[in-house]
C-alpha cells in the first residue's frame, strides 16, 4: 500500500483526530504544570502496573508521585525520550491498558505502544525519530495515525490528539496486538507476538512538555471466561444484558470493555427470564437478591481462594 508523505498525512489526521470528551475544545496550549483536571473516562480505578522510574541521570522524563503520569522534555527537547512499564507482559495472559493524552500533539512523533527490553532508548536520546516500531523489537501507534513495526508502516488510522484516550489490547495467548482510539477498536494490527519472551508497555515523544497519563491497566489469564467475553463482544448490541446474573456482573466489573455502551444503568435491577415450560414460571432476580444468594467471590472473580473455578448457571426453585 502506498503511504502518503508524512507531512500531508500529519495535517490530515490532526483535523480528524478527536478528544474523548468535550473538556478539550479549547485550542490554546496547556503547559504540563497547568494541566486541566479532566477525569472523563477514568471511572475504573484499576492500575496493575505503573511507569518505571527513569534513571537519575536522565532529565528528559518526569513521573508524577503515583507513577501514572509521564511528562517528556519538561524544559526543551533535543531528541526522543521514552518511558517503559514496570511489569512485563508474559505469555498466556490478556492485557488492556489506556493512556490519556494531556497536551497538544506536534513534532516528529508521539507514540503509544510496547516493546522488549532490547529497545535501545539511549541511542535515540539526541535524535528526533519514531522510536517505537523502528526495529523488530517494538510496536507503536503514532499521533499521525501510523502504526509502525520494524521500520514499516503497517496501517494508518485517524491518529490522536490532546484529550484522546489511546487503548492497547495485547493477547499473549494468541499473540495479537490491537489499538483502540477513544474506546473504539482499530482492528488487529500485528500477530506472532509470542515470539517475544516478554514485552513491556511503552510510550515515547519528541515534543517538549508533552504529557500523558495511564488511566487503566488490567490483565486476565487466558481462560474459557475470557474467550466467552470475546464472543459476546461480537454479539448483537444489547445481547449482553440477557446474560445470567453472575456472569453479567462479572463482565461488568472485569470485562467492561466488551459490554455495550448503550445498555442503560448497570446498577438498576435486572430481570432474568427462565425459559418458559409447562412446569415453570418466569422469575425475577434483583441485584439485592443476588448478593444474598451468590457469594461475592463468585460475582467478582474467576478465582476463588486461589483455585480456578467453573462458572455454572443455577436455577432456584
Amino acid at each position: 500500500m502506498l503511504v502518503a508523505p508524512a507531512n500531508s498525512r500529519s495535517r490530515a489526521n490532526e483535523r480528524s483526530a478527536k478528544p474523548y470528551c468535550k473538556c478539550w475544545n479549547k485550542k490554546t496550549p496547556v503547559l504540563w504544570t497547568q494541566l486541566r483536571a479532566c477525569t472523563c473516562g477514568e471511572d475504573n480505578d484499576v492500575s496493575e502496573w505503573q511507569w518505571e522510574t527513569p534513571d537519575r541521570s536522565s532529565s528528559w522524563v518526569v513521573l508524577s508521585e503515583d507513577k501514572k503520569q509521564v511528562t517528556f522534555h519538561p524544559f526543551y527537547s533535543s531528541g526522543t525520550a521514552a518511558a517503559k512499564g514496570d511489569t512485563p507482559l508474559i505469555h498466556n495472559y490478556h492485557y488492556y491498558w489506556e493512556v490519556k493524552i494531556l497536551t497538544d500533539t506536534y513534532g516528529t512523533d508521539i507514540m503509544v505502544g510496547l516493546g522488549t527490553d532490547k529497545v535501545d532508548t539511549a541511542e535515540s536520546q539526541f535524535k528526533f525519530t519514531s522510536l517505537l516500531g523502528q526495529d523488530e523489537e517494538s510496536y507503536g501507534l503514532s499521533y499521525t495515525g501510523a502504526v509502525r513495526h520494524n521500520a514499516m508502516v503497517a496501517r494508518d488510522s485517524v491518529g490522536f490528539c490532546r484529550g484522546s484516550i489511546v487503548g492497547v489490547r495485547v493477547d499473549m495467548w494468541r499473540g495479537t496486538l490491537e489499538f483502540y482510539l477513544n474506546r473504539k477498536p482499530l482492528g488487529i494490527s500485528f500477530y506472532n507476538l509470542r515470539r517475544h519472551r516478554a514485552l513491556y508497555p511503552m510510550v515515547c515523544s519528541t515534543a517538549a512538555q508533552s504529557s500523558m497519563r495511564l488511566i487503566y491497566a488490567a490483565s486476565w489469564r487466558a481462560s474459557l471466561l475470557v474467550d466467552a467475553a470475546r464472543v459476546l463482544a461480537s454479539s448483537p448490541r444489547g445481547e449482553t444484558t440477557r446474560l445470567p446474573p453472575g456472569l453479567f456482573y462479572t463482565f461488568r466489573d472485569q470485562f467492561w470493555l466488551t459490554l455495550s455502551s448503550d445498555g442503560g444503568d448497570l446498577d438498576e435491577e435486572m430481570e432474568v427470564e427462565k425459559e418458559e415450560s409447562p412446569n415453570s414460571d418466569a422469575m425475577k432476580i434483583t441485584k439485592s437478591m443476588l448478593n444474598e444468594v451468590i457469594p461475592d467471590q463468585f460475582m467478582n472473580g474467576y478465582y476463588v481462594d486461589g483455585v480456578e473455578r467453573d462458572y455454572r448457571i443455577v436455577v432456584w426453585e
